[in-house]
């Protein structure tokens, strides 16, 4: 009995050794060409390396930063979603609301994306603190929730609210943290693929009070840094699949891929969760509530649970920020700006 399992445990550790050097050899006769990339930033966890858009020194999507001193500069912190990750998505949030300024004359208006993907609420924070505080915005929106909401336990596979999203799996990913050896290793072969298993719905939840504490606690310090410079501040409560909208075929689909056996529950959860969040960030001052945008359209929309599929997406959130009062709140705030500005000239 005993020699049998050492020759199953044998044969389990020579496949699983074997398919991870065809990886490899696969890999290095056909390299893999990402589009995207990142490398590892402390607290703010990742620094965008690579991208199919340009990318400024610190690794944002924007033009180096001393280039936004001195106007009437808005800032959008948050994840992927607020980034631009998809598919054909076409205009961010950011440029569409930087072009319908320029279109209103708004000519000393900029807006700045101080998103990074992957971030949750509190490394936002990092990167405001180190980023966008400095220099001095008239207006911040965090748009965000997903990442919060979503990476905890059970939805993700982190076992506090607004933790870095698997930190040590990430960190482990960059440039000098793989050997030989360590690939030959059967527990972290049997780890990795471990890791890709969905986490089940039951089971070593983070609390959903825990959860959104977390994240209004992390962005009220956005808004109290915000406002003692003499900003203005707005949380943006980003959209999911799983709250408010008819799927589509192919959404339905696609989650039925990710997770076959409790994609339902996976589901239900979500809304509840969002339903909560919605209700207490009502009372935690200007707030522009997304997550029902697409309850009127069962065309695709999502590529998966938070990013889009075409251009429809980021034009329906932004007319929906119209719609709620955004482009007036900003015409208003520029108004006084520019009048300012004219009265300290010499």
């Amino acid at each position: 009995m005993f020699r049998t399992a050492s020759l199953i445990l044998l044969n389990t550790a020579l496949v699983a050794v074997l398919a991870e050097g065809a990886a490899h050899v696969a890999e290095w006769v056909h390299p893999v060409t990402e589009e995207v990339a990142f490398e590892y930033a402390p607290y703010r966890m990742l620094r965008m390396s690579r991208a199919p858009w340009t990318l400024n020194r610190e690794g944002f999507r924007a033009q180096e930063l001393e280039m936004y001193r001195g106007k009437f500069l808005i800032e959008f912190l948050g994840g992927s979603v607020c980034l631009g990750v998809g598919t054909d998505t076409g205009k961010t949030v950011p440029e569409r609301i930087e072009e319908a300024l320029d279109r209103a004359g708004m000519k000393h208006a900029a807006v700045l994306n101080l998103c990074q993907g992957g971030a949750t609420s509190a490394q936002e924070l990092a990167i405001f603190i180190e980023y966008g505080l400095p220099l001095a915005p008239q207006m911040v929106l965090s748009f965000d929730g997903a990442n919060d909401l979503l990476h905890p336990l059970p939805m993700g596979e982190d076992a506090g609210a607004n933790l870095p999203y698997r930190d040590r799996e990430m960190r482990a990913g960059f440039a000098g943290h793989h050997s030989w050896t360590a690939h030959l290793a059967l527990a972290r072969v049997a780890g990795r693929l471990a890791a890709r298993t969905p986490q089940p719905v039951h089971g070593n939840a983070v609390d959903p009070e825990t959860i959104l504490d977390s994240y209004l606690y992390a962005t009220r310090v956005v808004r109290t840094l915000t406002t003692e410079q003499g900003g203005w501040y707005a949380l943006v409560l980003q959209p999911t699949l799983h709250y408010a909208k008819p799927w589509s075929a192919g959404e339905r689909a696609m989650w039925r891929e990710r997770r076959p056996l409790d994609g339902d529950e996976a589901s239900q959860y979500t809304a509840g969760l969002y339903e909560r969040a919605r209700g207490r960030m009502a009372g935690a001052g200007e707030f522009y509530d997304l997550t029902k945008v697409f309850a009127a359209t069962a065309e695709t929309v999502y590529s998966d649970s938070v990013h889009f599929t075409g251009s429809t997406g980021y034009k329906m959130l932004t007319e929906e920020l119209e719609r709620q009062g955004l482009m007036g709140q900003i015409a208003a705030r520029y108004k006084n700006w520019e009048s300012l500005a004219w009265q300290r000239q010499p």
